[in-house]
């Protein structure tokens, strides 16, 4: 998916006077937080910053964040694009969380939710978005019609760390390894904890664990498209599982997608 020119990151300088950015979009879901400086929709300069800097160098320019724990929540079945961001004072705004009857609650997925849907309108199957959690949302008439969770990005890298695999093979990536890996955990899920402990490369390890993901993902993904917006390695290797699967895959750019959702959002806040 090629995404429209107007969200790519726009390589000015910053001290160009007419560059000064409209307003700071803050991914605060992500760790450590991230920001960039934006003029409309469009992001100056070629990389990203953090919140406190962006607020110090532009103190006059409105901050619009992607979670904190004042905003309020949102229960599911929800549109993304009919959520508006709310105030919490000191020219900062956020977007609201997504309360799940099962889970806490769920910041990182409206978003690039709201990007993605923007920029692909009419869209319907499934977002998964990567990270130390997943999140797998049925969306239907641009609605997010449920959502499950998986802790696959923390457990990864506990794991990596834990003593007892300080002993894994942390080479090069070793996709014949990998998708070997994915589909024994996905055909004997029951096995994951035997099998993590006879793993002897991270590839064997990422496989198992996004295996046993997809095996309990399988409602989401079964017969649908999906998208999957995240960051390498993860969400690469997610993409690669879904394709060995024979799913129709969407990869995305997750900055492009988190930039291009906050804008809509701060596209209504400028009118009102």
């Amino acid at each position: 998916m090629t995404s429209p020119q107007s969200f790519a990151t726009a390589q000015i300088s910053m001290t160009d006077s007419q560059n000064i950015p409209d307003w700071i979009a803050a991914d605060t879901s992500h760790t450590p937080p991230r920001a960039w400086a934006m003029k409309s929709t469009r992001a100056l300069g070629p990389g990203e910053s953090t919140p406190d800097d962006l607020r110090k160098k532009f103190p006059g320019a409105p901050l619009l964040q992607s979670s904190d724990p004042e905003a309020p929540q949102v229960k599911l079945p929800c549109k993304p694009l009919d959520l508006p961001a709310q105030a919490l004072g000191g020219n900062r705004f956020s977007l609201p969380a997504l309360a799940a009857s099962d889970q806490p609650p769920i910041t990182s997925l409206l978003a690039p939710a709201r990007g993605f849907l923007s920029l692909n309108p009419g869209w319907d199957g499934v977002l998964c978005v990567t990270g130390p959690r997943s999140h797998w949302a049925h969306i239907s008439a641009e609605e997010i019609v449920s959502v499950q969770s998986f802790l696959t990005g923390d457990l990864l890298t506990a794991l990596r760390t834990t003593p007892a695999l300080s002993h894994l093979d942390k080479t090069q990536q070793d996709n014949a390894a990998f998708l070997d890996a994915v589909s024994d955990s996905m055909s004997r899920p029951e096995r994951l904890a035997a099998r993590l402990a006879t793993a002897t490369s991270t590839s064997q390890l990422a496989g198992l664990l996004i295996g046993a993901e997809l095996a309990a993902a399988r409602p989401y993904w079964l017969g649908q498209q999906v998208a999957v917006i995240g960051q390498p390695p993860l969400a690469d290797l997610q993409t690669k599982a879904l394709e060995a699967q024979g799913v129709p895959v969407t990869r995305t750019d997750e900055p492009t997608m988190i930039r291009a959702g906050l804008a809509t959002a701060q596209a209504e806040l400028q009118k009102n």
